[in-house]
């Protein structure tokens, strides 16, 4: 089977990924860690995976880790967040900017109404490291990779979520090709935890699909 390489979002590390992995045990499988909440993890070398990332995880898989792939997977995920003349389905700056200021002194109350606001009950934000944090914050800020995302030389799948909180469906629908996305009718924006066996159940179909 195809070698997985998961990537986490913001506030999250790679135990994100337990109730999607746990259904792939037939899989090998690479959990990239972003340093959030623990040492980062980041491979060097890649045999040719199926790259799988949730939101902010798969604009950051497209930046930095290196092809060719076999495949790429977006979930809940965007190449681009914030709103732009060319991206009007984006997210307000301005949005974005209050949170990395408030972010500057309180990064764990912070941290914690993001995580409850995309759906997580009583998040744990205590084991926090504020200045991974803060630096993932000011790249989405600047994010936008949907050059790199036009250039992929492999297949394409995204997944997106009805209701999603944090990335609706219309920008979902402005993001990727029309061909290339599944919604889940109904689902938020954590579907590896609230869906894992739909989404394990689309990692294996797409997996299936590549040569």
């Amino acid at each position: 089977m195809r070698t997985l390489v998961l990537v986490h979002g913001w506030g999250f590390d790679a135990g994100f990924w337990q109730p999607v992995a746990q259904r792939l045990p037939d899989f090998e499988r690479v959990f990239v860690d972003l340093g959030f909440r623990g040492e980062a993890r980041i491979p060097d070398s890649l045999d040719q995976p199926l790259v799988v990332g949730h939101s902010m995880g798969f604009p950051w898989a497209l930046a930095h880790l290196p092809r060719p792939w076999a495949g790429a997977m977006a979930i809940n995920s965007f190449a681009r967040f914030l709103r732009a003349p060319d991206f009007v389905a984006g997210v307000p700056p301005v949005k974005l900017q209050r949170m990395i200021d408030k972010f500057g002194t309180e990064p764990h109350a912070v941290t914690a109404d993001f995580l409850s606001r995309i759906g997580v009950e009583a998040p744990e934000v205590e084991d926090i490291r504020p200045e991974p944090l803060a630096r993932a914050l000011d790249w989405l800020a600047a994010c936008d990779q949907r050059a790199a995302l036009a250039g992929l030389d492999c297949p394409l799948q995204a997944v997106a979520g009805t209701h999603d909180q944090l990335v609706p469906e219309a920008m979902s629908r402005v993001s990727f090709p029309p061909q290339a996305l599944v919604l889940a009718e109904g689902g938020g924006h954590l579907l590896p935890q609230t869906h894992p066996e739909w989404v394990a159940s689309r990692i294996r179909l797409f997996a299936a699909s590549l040569r």
